[in-house]
């Protein structure tokens, strides 16, 4: 009986912290759309502990006299925190190209490319199932970065941070926000112009989970 119990337990978590699944989310000026693909949807890519995560975003940009577009696709490693139930720490690669045209900095007003290949580090904490009665909830923060040896062309650098929650108010479908900041340096111009900031503000969607 505790044998049985104890393997439904796992099904049931692993099901859970599942992450496959397409999302949109919107700000003022911003408009996203990501996917992940969990390998423990995929029975046929899961034959270890160790999961694998592939991920794709899109972003487009604008702002007055600003205009980008960012296209994301990588892939990552998860596993669980030993000790700490509900944690799990990804570590990847992600492949960036980026395309911007801002007419108020003249070095960036003819549709500059961005390309890098930036590390990957992410913990994401999914609450206990039913805890204090709320359906349930994850909490995801997202560290990207590429120096100037992991960036190609005019790119000098690639910073992005990300923090974000989401609950899953109807089953399959979760509501969530969050907050992003994008840095896309470029290797041309003054000094100034090196560090140039492609996304930054706070954003809401939905996502579709499965």
């Amino acid at each position: 009986m505790l044998k049985k119990f104890l393997i439904t337990s796992l099904c049931t978590s692993s099901l859970l912290l599942a992450q496959s699944g397409a999302g949109i989310n919107v700000n003022e000026d911003d408009f996203e759309i990501e996917g992940t693909l969990d390998s423990r949807n995929l029975q046929a890519l899961q034959t270890s502990s160790t999961i694998f995560l592939a991920d794709f975003n899109f972003i487009n940009v604008e702002d007055g006299e600003e205009t980008g577009k960012l296209i994301g696709v990588g892939i990552g490693a998860t596993n669980q925190l030993e000790g700490a139930e509900g944690v799990e720490l990804t570590f990847g690669v992600k492949a960036i190209i980026a395309n911007v045209d801002d007419d108020s900095i003249s070095v960036l007003d003819d549709n500059k490319w961005f390309a890098a290949l930036p590390l990957m580090a992410m913990v994401r904490y999914s609450f206990p199932p039913l805890m204090f009665n709320i359906p349930p909830v994850s909490m995801e923060t997202k560290l990207l970065y590429a120096p100037k040896a992991l960036s190609f062309g005019d790119s000098n650098k690639y910073s992005e941070f990300r923090v974000n929650a989401d609950i899953e108010m109807i089953e399959n479908i979760k509501i969530y926000a969050g907050y992003r900041n994008i840095i896309t340096g470029f290797d041309i111009g003054d000094k100034d112009n090196k560090n140039y900031l492609f996304s930054n503000g706070f954003y809401g969607g939905l996502k579709f989970i499965y």
